[in-house]
């Protein structure tokens, strides 16, 4: 990339005087290189992570600068170990963003976009390096498997908490502060048989995801597995708008539900005054009924037969 003299120079000479100064320069183009990276606890680039060994992955310059890969934009994909480089760089491409095709399945995480920037004449700008986490396939269980399967909900409650059981009040176990939020006093196996839509909706849905969350917090059975993997992926559903939810309710962002996550989402879409959070509302975006229809997604994710639980 010519750099000085572009514009030529006129030569002026005269008799017995050299012309001086009439200098060129050129910027030799460069280019720049990562890895990708699998993330395999999901917090983002640490020591733990390895590199990616799927399918390739799509790496590109975003020329135009609309977060799209496209026409135009410079691209190259992943090859062994994850490395990817991409080359005959200019000036004009320094501060241009670097993106990702997010694989499926995948949740991006770490830095989820480099910068080209200016190694010098001839260099290489290292260290783009992008980290991708797959979780494994989450399981859910259904209101209605924990309503038809009360020995199971009870030997589960009681071990995530002792003296809990399918009579203990939902409101209890939500750690409401505001108590006439959920009309009747409802136990957690009444909640799992609310009917209707709206806050009985949301009762069935929680009570079933946080008996799910329950059971994924407390090892068990042999060698002190849980029995059931209460995650969520891109898999989980394909309505973005679920997954961001589902983002917003899984605080410590391990992309897992705790109870006390699920606990604090309903307190918070109830409007309780002990809500941990102030990301939904009641009649609002997301509601009672978003929220809801996030748990449902968790709740019918693959169901483990109720075998896998030591009664």
């Amino acid at each position: 990339m010519q750099t000085v003299g572009a514009a030529g120079y006129t030569i002026v000479g005269t008799s017995g005087h050299d012309q001086t100064d009439l200098d060129f320069a050129n910027f030799e183009k460069f280019s720049v290189s990562g890895t990708k990276y699998e993330d395999l606890t999901g917090n983002g680039k640490t020591g733990d992570d390895i590199p990616w060994s799927h399918d390739p992955v799509t790496i590109y310059i975003d020329i135009n600068d609309n977060h799209v890969f496209d026409a135009g934009d410079l691209s190259t994909t992943t090859g062994a170990g994850g490395a990817w480089s991409i080359g005959g760089l200019t000036l004009d491409d320094v501060g241009k963003s670097i993106y990702e095709v997010v694989p499926d399945g995948s949740e991006q995480t770490g830095i989820l976009v480099q910068t080209v920037d200016n190694p010098g004449s001839g260099g290489v700008d290292i260290g783009n390096d992008f980290t991708n986490f797959l979780p494994p396939p989450g399981q859910g269980l259904t209101p209605g498997f924990w309503k038809n399967h009360i020995d199971i909900l009870n030997q589960e409650l009681g071990e995530y908490h002792s003296g809990w059981t399918s009579k203990t009040s939902f409101e209890e176990i939500f750690e409401f502060q505001n108590l006439n939020i959920i009309s009747g006093n409802p136990s957690i196996a009444d909640a799992l048989a609310a009917k209707g839509g709206g806050i009985h909706h949301l009762e069935r849905s929680s009570a079933a995801a946080y008996l799910s969350a329950a059971v994924t917090a407390v090892p068990d059975g042999l060698g002190g597995k849980p029995e059931l993997n209460f995650s969520f992926s891109a898999a989980t559903s394909s309505d973005p708008a679920i997954i961001s939810i589902l983002n917003l309710i899984d605080a410590n962002h391990d992309h897992t539900l705790q109870p006390i996550e699920v606990a604090g989402a309903v307190r918070d879409v109830l409007n309780d005054t002990n809500a941990p959070t102030s990301n939904f509302g009641e009649t609002g975006q997301p509601g009672i009924n978003d929220v809801a229809n996030a748990f449902d997604a968790m709740n019918n994710q693959l169901h483990p037969d109720a075998s896998v639980f030591l009664v």
